[in-house]
């Protein structure tokens, strides 16, 4: 076995609580363990990451692939453990099942396609894979994904209200008054690595890069995107409000707001 493939493996190793945290009367809690990376996955994981993925990300996870200097938006350094699309809160790691989401719908509007074809056991073996090249997993378990309740009936009620919110939360200055991406902050606007950023144009009918449904909508005001200006709504907005924003961004992508 390659040593540098052992080394990674010995990172991933689940942490324990020190013997002080655990002593009775000494003081301390007993520390939460963190799950580890699933060992038994990484070297199947390795051999998908080799043949599919290391042209764009890298052979460090960075990025930096041979490919990456062509594309638009770049693709994604996995070693600050920085994931946009996720279901849990701001800054939190992502669950497994987020990054198994991403890699079978692929991200619209990116060079990042569905990898659904290579099959369930080799994507979960990549994750695992993916998640040696920052340290962040060997210390912080996922956060708790945030719950997605049913959706509200949609009608002219519910995108009033959208609209109202739209303008109070200040989703105009990046995405426009109109929802056409032009507000007065888009210019400006970079992602974590530095890299230029636009506001999604709602009203051209294009896809979400990161999936159209209600529910992924819905998903996006709650956690943010960590790593780009978007922010969470999680403390800002009650259920029913941002079942209320989504009618009306649907709206606006349908063409049907007054």
């Amino acid at each position: 076995m390659r040593p540098k493939l052992i080394a990674l493996m010995l990172c991933a190793l689940p942490l324990f609580p020190s013997r002080a945290d655990m002593s009775p009367g000494g003081g301390g809690t007993v520390a939460a363990v963190v799950p580890s990376i699933d060992l038994a996955q990484i070297t199947r994981g390795r051999g998908v990451y080799q043949r599919f993925c290391v042209s764009c990300h890298g052979e460090r996870g960075d990025g930096r692939g041979i490919s990456a200097e062509w594309l638009n938006p770049k693709p994604r350094d996995f070693t600050r453990g920085i994931f946009k699309f996720r279901s849990t809160p701001s800054n939190s790691l992502p669950t497994t099942e987020d990054l198994l989401r991403t890699l079978r719908r692929g991200l619209h509007h990116t060079n990042m396609p569905s990898w659904e074809v290579i099959g369930e056991r080799n994507l979960k073996a990549v994750v695992e894979y993916i998640k040696t090249f920052s340290p962040r997993w060997n210390t912080e378990a996922p956060g708790t994904p945030i719950p997605i309740p049913p959706a509200t009936p949609d009608g002219d009620a519910a995108r009033a209200r959208g609209k109202e919110l739209y303008a109070t939360l200040g989703c105009f200055n990046c995405h426009g008054t109109s929802g056409h991406g032009d507000g007065p902050a888009a210019a400006e606007l970079k992602d974590d690595w530095g890299e230029r950023i636009a506001p999604f144009d709602f009203t051209n009918g294009a896809r979400l890069k990161n999936g159209d449904l209600p529910e992924d909508i819905y998903r996006t005001f709650m956690t943010g995107l960590t790593g780009s200006p978007m922010p969470s709504y999680a403390d800002a907005l009650k259920p029913e409000d941002g079942w209320a924003l989504v009618h009306y961004l649907r709206a606006l992508q349908r063409g049907e707001t007054k």
